[in-house]
């Protein structure tokens, strides 16, 4: 089995909000708008903004697992915070992690992480 073209779907309340917010902060490439779908380009994967209806059966999920690598993990968080979104902790780089971590939500509450290389080593430049 061959995986390819990794896409991260986050269910949002206000597509507008939402898609400004990675848009503006994150300065990604929309590929697609809709008012119920959107579509961002990470690198080589995909956010996808997929709207929730007042009377879906589904939900946000407060944790997807989407975790962008920036080069100022603080004025990272500053610009997240200013576009609306919250700070909810940061960890500090190690001698087993060579990265400082921060756990965020978005302005629709779905959680992500940004990472920060601290520590270079070769093996370790795109963790």
């Amino acid at each position: 089995m061959q995986v390819q073209s990794p896409m991260y779907i986050f269910y949002v309340h206000d597509m507008q909000r939402a898609l400004a917010f990675y848009r503006d902060v994150f300065e990604l490439e929309v590929v697609q708008e809709t008012q119920g779908w959107s579509m961002l380009r990470v690198d080589r994967a995909t956010l996808a903004l997929h709207i929730l209806s007042s009377n879906s059966d589904e939900s946000l999920v407060p944790h997807a697992g989407l975790n962008l690598h920036v080069d100022d993990l603080d004025a990272a968080i500053e610009a997240v915070v200013s576009a609306g979104g919250q700070h909810i902790g940061t960890r500090e780089a190690n001698d087993f992690v060579p990265v400082r971590m921060c756990e965020l939500r978005d302005t629709e509450g779905n959680g992500f992480e940004l990472r920060q290389h601290v520590h270079q080593s070769p093996d370790l430049t795109r963790v």
